[in-house]
């Protein structure tokens, strides 16, 4: 008789653990490991030239931007959110293959009212002496979000 009420409250235990499993959690799309994309179109200039335009697709985990995919001259550049530059104290710095993307701060919910601060690329210079160096060139600047 003992046996068969330890197998009753072990398996009236696992039904409830089973159940509980089942359950559907509820959605929430800020949750702290949440991945959510967006994909905000900028209007650009460069000083003397034509007008740039940007696309660039932003990853979020929860409600903080942690890459960038920038689409500049049909060219696909990923970079990821450089959260050590100080330039992060005013703004959002995203740097990867020699290239930076700087904007002003945003998360997920703010990401289309943000305009970009400027697009650079590190180019390596030869000196009069045979030194070698970069210096960064802009590709564009003044980015503002295009409806």
């Amino acid at each position: 008789m003992i046996k068969r009420y330890l197998t009753a409250s072990a398996g009236a235990a696992l039904c409830v653990t089973l159940a509980a499993c089942s359950t559907t959690p509820q959605h929430n799309p800020n949750a702290d490991n949440q991945l959510v994309q967006k994909t905000v179109h900028y209007q650009c200039h460069v000083r003397g030239e034509r007008g740039v335009n940007l696309e660039v697709q932003y990853t979020f985990q929860g409600t903080s931007p942690v890459t960038a995919q920038v689409i500049y001259d049909d060219q696909a550049i990923p970079m990821t959110r450089d959260t050590n530059s100080k330039a992060n104290l005013v703004g959002d710095t995203f740097t990867g293959n020699g290239y930076v993307w700087t904007t002003g701060q945003f998360t997920v919910d703010t990401a289309e009212k943000v305009n970009g601060n400027m697009l650079t690329r590190s180019d390596s210079v030869r000196g009069a002496a045979g030194a070698g160096g970069h210096v960064n060139t802009i590709l564009a600047r003044n980015c503002a979000v295009r409806g």
